[in-house]
């Protein structure tokens, strides 16, 4: 007896930790999904355009509230307001120092509101114009190219007052394209 109970013991602790992050890090009934960015196609960012100007690169993000319990029932209360998003860049080659190998993270503000079962597309700064004026984006030239992932994280709160968050990522190619790619266009 005193050998089953144990094993129950140690069997419940190492249980504990044991559950998807969706369930443990916010006491919202929905959650904040990320459908897409750009549709899920890769984006071509244009250093500089053919006016010699350097502009943002913009990205729509399609995001939607979804419960947890797709069985339970949803309120106007369970609606998230979408308030701020943060960008942070990666290589597959692992090379990740900010400002030399990619560019900078950056965060910024967004106001959008959707309602539960709800989706809703919006537009966020997925590159700055200042990226473009800074290694190592400014050290494109000619025929260089540079491929990065862009993590996408929105941070919103239910009106209940829970946060809740969302992820994704898109793909970005850096290049100098000359004619006809004005800023940040889709491959697909």
């Amino acid at each position: 007896m005193r050998i089953s109970g144990a094993l129950a013991l140690v069997t419940a602790l190492a249980l504990v930790g044991c559950g998807d992050d969706y369930v443990t890090d916010s006491q919202a009934s929905v959650l904040l999904v990320v459908r897409s960015i750009e549709d899920g196609n890769p984006v071509m960012s244009d250093i500089v355009s053919e006016e010699n100007t350097i502009v943002n690169c913009d990205v729509l993000v399609e995001a939607e509230v979804v419960a947890k319990n797709p069985g339970a029932e949803t309120s106007r209360r369970d609606s998230v307001t979408v308030s701020s998003y943060h960008v942070k860049y990666t290589r597959s080659d692992g090379r990740d120092v900010q400002g030399q190998d990619v560019p900078y993270e950056i965060s910024g503000p967004l106001t959008a509101t959707i309602s539960a079962g709800d989706s809703d597309t919006f537009s966020i700064t997925a590159v700055r114009h200042q990226a473009k004026i800074e290694p190592p984006l400014k050290n494109i030239t000619g025929l260089d190219l540079v491929t990065m992932r862009a993590e996408v994280t929105l941070f919103g709160e239910t009106l209940n007052g829970d946060g809740v968050t969302g992820a994704g990522s898109v793909q970005i190619t850096f290049a100098d394209y000359g004619d006809g790619t004005e800023t940040c266009e889709t491959g697909g």
